[in-house]
């Protein structure tokens, strides 16, 4: 069983991002709005599990699929929703 890795704040998380979102951004900003730095890494001080997660804001889900064919072509796998349902606004790939 493997366990979970929680680190104390690292400011490198915000660094990673940055390098993430400038990578990601010239290959989807035709359909997108932003890229935003979620979840427990963005926070400044707060011990996380070293994963940067990112939200894709898009306008609607017609734009969506157009992202996430995008970032399959680079290697990225779209998961759905993950169970999550709600405030996203868009139904899930």
């Amino acid at each position: 069983m493997s366990g979970i890795v929680v680190e104390s704040y690292n400011p490198k998380w915000a660094t990673r991002f940055e390098s993430l979102k400038a990578q990601l951004w010239p290959l989807i900003q035709e359909w997108a709005i932003s890229i935003e730095h979620v979840g427990s890494t963005s926070v400044p001080g707060l011990a996380a599990k070293p994963i940067i997660d990112m939200d894709i804001v898009v306008e609607d889900a017609k734009r969506l699929q157009y992202v996430i064919r995008a970032l399959e072509l680079i290697g990225y796998v779209h998961r759905g929703n993950m169970g999550i349902e709600g405030p996203r606004g868009i139904p899930s790939a």
